[in-house]
């Protein structure tokens, strides 16, 4: 949308440009503050164990066996924080409906 404005000096007229455009979404990044919960640590060793158990370094590459553990662990860790911000809003709502 543009806007062309009313002249304030003679030779100088306001344009207004509006742009709409689509945002981008943004990268996937670690929520480093995870790192030290106690909860997090525990979850990433067993689903680790559990993924090297069961994806052998001599059934495959060792850069496919590692680009395979990224994205499961990508996976694994936005489940963490996913559940992790569903508990506390369910926490944050019980005592926001409290000091009502």
């Amino acid at each position: 949308h543009v806007e062309i404005g009313a002249s304030i000096w003679a030779d100088h007229n306001p344009i207004m440009v509006v742009w709409q455009g689509q945002r981008k979404r943004s990268r996937w990044t670690l929520n480093n503050r995870i790192l030290k919960e106690e909860e997090f640590k525990v979850k990433i060793e067993k689903e680790l164990t559990l993924f090297f158990k069961e994806n052998k370094k001599e059934d495959t590459s060792l850069q496919n066996l590692w680009d395979t553990m990224k994205a499961c662990m990508r996976g694994v860790i936005i489940d963490y924080t996913k559940k992790r911000n569903i508990k506390k809003k369910k926490a944050f709502n019980l005592l926001e409906e409290e000091y009502k």
